[in-house]
């Protein structure tokens, strides 16, 4: 496995090229004034739990837009069935 060296502006201007390497097997050391801040490497399979919904939610807390909970998922609403019907117009009507 080749190192790779990166300073931040560097990789700022070929980010393409340095996933390309990381793709590849390599390892990627990203500098700052030639002092290594990160290093990239490829990452492992997708754990099975990590569903699409997962990352979102992760990526909408870590831009600050919402905040998880501590204590796991909410199980999915569903509305009784004399209901369904006119929530479903409400809706459409909304639109």
């Amino acid at each position: 496995m080749k190192e790779i060296v990166f300073g931040v502006r560097e990789l700022q201007a070929h980010l393409g090229r340095a996933l390309q390497a990381v793709r590849d097997g390599h390892r990627v050391v990203i500098t700052r004034r030639d002092l290594p801040v990160a290093l990239l490497v490829k990452s492992d399979a997708r754990l099975p739990q990590d569903s699409a919904l997962d990352r979102r939610l992760r990526r909408l807390a870590a831009e600050g837009r919402i905040f998880l909970g501590r204590r796991g998922r909410i199980a999915p609403y569903s509305l009784p069935a004399g209901l369904k019907g006119l929530t479903e117009q409400v809706l459409k009507d909304r639109r």
